[in-house]
């Protein structure tokens, strides 16, 4: 379960969420300029709507580029973690008692980790909300 608090606009943010697709938010987080929302995954094809319709309307509606993505129900780091970098594709995972060891090509790598290493701060404070790592390498 997350472990931060959320502040006001988070709060609005999930409460929107509820009311447009009538499934509750566990959680929601920018990461590389898009909200993610966390569902349980029992919920997860309701939220989406019918032809991402719900997804379009959320996102008209913030006015950001809007992600939904299962919570992380039996403590598989390796999925979460592909869930909230989607797009981008690595090479190997391994976790070695909470150290995140990523392989990515060398566009991949430069996307991860992004400029002054904001994208790779957000990946490891996400990752913190759900599991006990120490901390994320992308090599």
């Amino acid at each position: 379960m997350p472990r931060t608090t959320l502040d006001i606009t988070d709060i609005q943010q999930i409460n929107l969420f509820a009311k447009v697709t009538g499934v509750p938010a566990k959680n929601c987080f920018c990461y590389a300029n898009s909200l993610i929302f966390v569902v349980d995954p029992y919920a997860f094809s309701k939220a989406i709507g019918i032809k991402g319709e719900n997804l379009k309307r959320i996102g008209y509606f913030l006015k950001k580029k809007v992600r939904i993505i299962r919570s992380p129900e039996n403590e598989n780091v390796k999925r979460f973690i592909q869930a909230v970098i989607y797009p981008l594709k690595y090479k190997k995972f391994s976790n070695d008692n909470g150290n995140i060891v990523i392989t990515a090509s060398q566009q991949s790598k430069a996307s991860l980790i992004g400029r002054d290493k904001c994208k790779l701060n957000q990946l490891i404070a996400i990752a913190r909300q759900y599991f006990l790592i120490k901390g994320i390498r992308i090599v």
